[in-house]
């Protein structure tokens, strides 16, 4: 429809565009009154379940979980499916569930309609595929990932004790220059994913993958950084992360965690040299954390060691009063 001239103002004004949300929910509505005999309360309770969001890999979407779940849509499920492929313009259709209780979290993403689940992903220049019901990917990483590419670790040794596909690993060698990064995966299909990312981006003779839980596999005494990206909370392997560090000089963890945030912090401008926190129970969990490795190092090393606390990084909030947060530990051996 052409633009339509106002006679007070002669501004152009369009007719408002229909978002693509609402354009799936009316092409399903439609099609569900085609159908007949289906009464207008079954049809108002189907159109609850059309996504209203969607997180999009190519020509792939993901769904959210409670999409498309009522029985019902299974009796034209491959025309709804060919409408939203249709309205929105791609050629396969995933749903989210809960990730997979297993030890090392993985994909639970059912796919509905497709051949695969294969996808690919480009991020700050970095190229990922995976197969997202078989692998984790979190956009919402982006900004970790950007904060460790502007990292300078071109004359250190990363070990990444949960390396995935690579979400870290990639970052610390193509963009902050770390001189070599150890890798432990215990997903197969992670690791067959991380084998690839790092060939596709020409870094492979610098990363060394360890398959296994890293309790095990992790190397020792070889670490200036150490990268611990589980959440909810990677306490398993804090043990781990100090044996990896090196013996006489040290190094630097980046521990990440989720955190109940619901109390905010009264600010205090006269605090000098002391860390700030948004909510009390970001500086509890730091705390923990800490005093947590500095008896852990008592009983792994046989010198005493320093826990500095550096900075604690919010990357993303799971909805009301759940944080991912980073915190950055330097440990150091008193010479």
């Amino acid at each position: 429809m052409p633009p339509i001239e106002t006679k007070n103002s002669g501004i152009l004004k369009s007719k408002k565009k229909i978002s693509p949300a609402d354009q799936l929910k009316q092409s399903i509505h439609d099609f569900l009154k085609e159908v007949g005999q289906i009464s207008d309360d079954v049809i108002e309770k189907l159109i609850q379940e059309v996504p209203h969001k969607w997180e999009r890999h190519g020509d792939l979407i993901i769904v959210p979980q409670r999409s498309l779940k009522d029985d019902s849509w299974k009796l034209f499920e491959k025309e709804v499916y060919e409408r939203i492929c249709q309205t929105l313009k791609v050629k396969r259709i995933a749903r989210k569930n809960p990730v997979n209780p297993n030890s090392y979290r993985s994909s639970n993403v059912e796919l509905l309609w497709g051949e695969n689940g294969i996808v690919q992903h480009t991020d700050n220049k970095i190229k990922y595929q995976w197969d997202v019901t078989k692998c984790m990917f979190s956009i919402g990483n982006i900004t970790e990932k950007l904060r460790i590419a502007n990292f300078d670790c071109s004359n250190e040794i990363v070990v990444d004790l949960f390396a995935g596909i690579g979400y870290f690993v990639l970052p610390y060698l193509i963009h902050a220059k770390a001189k070599h990064v150890h890798a432990c995966e215990m997903n197969p299909a992670s690791v067959e994913a991380l084998k690839g990312n790092l060939k596709s981006n020409k870094v492979e003779d610098r990363c060394t993958i360890y398959f296994g839980d890293n309790r095990t596999t992790a190397p020792t005494n070889v670490a200036d950084r150490v990268n611990l990206g589980l959440i909810p909370s990677s306490e398993l392997s804090w043990e781990t992360a100090c044996r990896a560090l090196k013996d006489e000089t040290g190094g630097i963890l980046h521990i990440h965690a989720n955190i109940d945030s619901k109390t905010p912090k009264i600010e205090q401008d006269n605090c000098i040299n002391k860390p700030q926190f948004k909510y009390s129970e970001w500086e509890l969990w730091a705390n923990y954390a800490v005093s947590t490795f500095e008896q852990m190092l008592l009983r792994l090393k046989s010198r005493k060691w320093k826990v500095t606390f550096l900075h604690l990084e919010h990357v993303k909030s799971y909805g009301p009063h759940v944080d991912h947060v980073v915190a950055d530990l330097k440990l150091s051996p008193i010479i």
